[in-house]
């Protein structure tokens, strides 16, 4: 390093534009060996003098979170790269090896499991094989074996694939929907699903601590047999287990599916041909996998977003089609759409995408529907949602007899964790959260892309009848009322928006907000300290659950209609949940005379309580 570059750095932070903590850990990337493959990078920034891109990503350390890393890929110790991977391996070889640590994971103990290895994958963004072989390395310099897909893969294969090796823990790399600048580094446990406490956090504490990154390389891991390409046959088993998904012979369905440049013809797509689906059709420019996503507005290939869909939904207007279906990059989120029943696929794509908690609804009606006609509901079935979840789904799932567990924390991980402490005797059944996650096969212990395939056969079952899912869905909210779910995300940056975060969330249990958008508000329900208040009789009571930064204001008994506050666990902004009900506004259900005015009302009311909140929010 030249003597010019340390007195450009030196004056920098004497300038103030640069903190010393960047400007050391600057200094010593461009000194370490280890690091000069970045060497290139960064002293292109410091000839730009782009001191805020050398702040942020040499002023602070990436964080390995309770659901793994995940970040912006490029240079530094805040930055996604082939070092903070690496020692984000070291710090869970070391818990691996751990005599005292990993005993507990699945109450099953990883002592004696080291030797079964870490199964890795890896999705087709950007450097995400070069990430997945640098886990590899360094897993198997530290003595852990490996056990590698040998091409991209998805999230939930991999779940499957930890527990059908035995396994001591899976990686998978992947930054799920996220921009295409960004990957991630997750975790999972012996039994398949991702880690939760108290393993993350003993896990974060080993990477914090780690002082020497082992590595070999590649190839000599695999000649040594520490790194292994995972047999052929395991994939054959986990699309035999999406196939098992299967509830009905129903075929006669058109479905468009597209990947989003993604792993999902890997998973979605095998099961529908292994399913027996001939009349499929897929958009031709998104079949290609692609880390870049360019089809997609921003490269973000998120099947939440309806514009996604919009070569999906161009191609559907071409074929006939009667449904399109979409997975993220790593195949573990679907999305779908339908035509509207007066105007077909010719209308706005908001119009035409159904929103998570939608999907959920109908995949839990027809499974438990399917089962109970089939007699194969079991006695104590088990159905799991997220606390943000439309209740919708829950209200489906007690009407067929089910154990509802329908507050859990945010993270699809939970379900995972439901389904692993669930008691004997009990069988999981369905598991939906409103980010389109959605499980029904408990072989698998992480959201499946390939469970939006029951949607087809749902398709088919009813084409029979002359009716549509669309149809489906209008019985459902006779039936059961009508749901409406809004949300809002809202940026709060830096070293202030944390404060503002912080801030607001304090506020709102000081003085919780009465009312909200001119609704009464009845209960304020706290999962951090697990305490509930009745706003209206003054008394407090426990919450069961885990204890999680949320807070929830409810304007019913019920609590169908509600507003929920959260900070962000892996982005700098809070979020804000509203879900109303007809339900709750009079106990009505929707009949099809005052449909129309029943749901503007129950739209309009969304609305107005998500906005007032916001307001509220920001007047703190």
């Amino acid at each position: 390093m030249s003597a010019q570059t340390v007195r450009k750095i030196n004056a920098w932070i004497g300038e103030g534009v640069l903190s010393r903590t960047a400007g050391e850990a600057i200094v010593c990337w461009l000194d370490d060996p280890a690091c000069e493959t970045f060497v290139g990078e960064i002293r292109a920034l410091i000839d730009d003098g782009d001191t805020g891109e050398l702040e942020d990503a040499f002023g602070t350390s990436i964080v390995f979170g309770t659901g793994g890393m995940r970040g912006r890929m490029g240079p530094g110790p805040n930055r996604f790269n082939t070092f903070t991977v690496g020692r984000s391996a070291q710090g869970l070889a070391l818990y691996i090896l751990r005599e005292d640590g990993p005993v507990g994971w699945s109450n099953r103990g990883l002592g004696d499991r080291a030797g079964a290895g870490v199964v890795v994958a890896w999705d087709t963004r950007h450097n995400s094989e070069v990430f997945a072989k640098e886990t590899a390395r360094v897993l198997a310099a530290n003595g852990v074996p490996v056990l590698i897909f040998d091409g991209y893969r998805s999230t939930p294969a991999l779940s499957f694939a930890v527990r059908e090796l035995g396994a001591a823990a899976g990686v998978v790399i992947s930054a799920s929907h996220n921009p295409p600048e960004d990957n991630g580094f997750k975790v999972y446990s012996p039994d398949g699903g991702q880690v939760v406490a108290p393993h993350d956090e003993a896990i974060t504490g080993e990477m914090r601590r780690v002082d020497e990154i082992r590595r070999i390389p590649f190839d000599e891991g695999i000649e040594r047999g520490l790194i292994r390409t995972i047999d052929p046959q395991v994939d054959a088993r986990y699309v035999a287990v999406l196939a098992d998904l299967s509830l009905d012979d129903a075929r006669d369905v058109r479905v468009v599916f597209t990947p989003l440049h993604g792993v999902g013809m890997t998973s979605v797509d095998a099961a529908l041909e292994q399913m027996g689906y001939q009349d499929v059709h897929y958009v031709d420019e998104q079949v290609a996998p692609d880390g870049a996503f360019p089809t997609l507005e921003g490269g973000i290939a998120n099947p939440e977003r309806p514009s996604a869909f919009r070569l999906g939904i161009r191609k559907a207007a071409e074929t006939g089609a009667d449904l399109v279906l979409a997975s993220d990059p790593d195949a573990d989120r679907i999305g779908c759409a339908l035509p509207l029943p007066d105007r077909g696929w010719e209308a706005a794509e908001g119009d035409l995408v159904l929103n998570g908690h939608q999907i959920g609804a109908l995949l839990c009606h027809y499974i438990l529907s399917r089962k109970q006609e089939a007699g194969a509901l079991p006695p104590r079935g088990l159905f799991c949602k997220t606390a943000v979840t439309s209740d919708l789904a829950a209200l489906i799932a007690r009407s067929f007899g089910l154990e509802v567990v329908g507050d859990l924390p945010v993270g699809f991980k939970h379900v995972g964790a439901e389904i692993e402490r669930m008691p004997e005797g009990t069988t999981f059944v369905f598991g939906t959260e409103e980010s389109h996650g959605y499980l029904a096969d408990a072989r698998i212990r992480d959201k499946e892309a390939a469970t939006g395939i029951l949607l087809a056969e749902y398709a088919a079952r009813v084409k029979r009848e002359n009716r549509t899912l669309r149809d489906e869905l209008e019985e459902i909210y006779r039936t059961y009322g009508y749901f409406r779910e809004v949300q809002r995300s809202v940026a709060l940056p830096g070293a202030e928006g944390a404060r503002r975060i912080g801030d607001i969330m304090a506020a709102l249990r000081a003085s919780p907000p009465e009312p909200i958008g001119g609704r009464a508000v009845c209960r304020v329900i706290d999962r951090l300290s697990g305490q509930a208040r009745d706003l209206r009789t003054g008394t407090t009571g426990p919450v069961a659950g885990e204890r999680v930064n949320i807070l929830v204001f409810t304007f019913s008994d019920a609590g169908h209609t509600r507003v929920i506050v959260r900070p962000s666990g892996t982005e700098p902004t809070i979020k804000y949940y509203v879900s109303a009900s007809s339900v709750d506004l009079g106990g009505t259900r929707i009949s099809t005379c005052d449909k129309d005015g029943s749901r503007n009302a129950i739209d309009s009311l969304a609305k107005s309580v998500l906005d007032a909140m916001i307001e509220i929010c920001e007047g703190v």
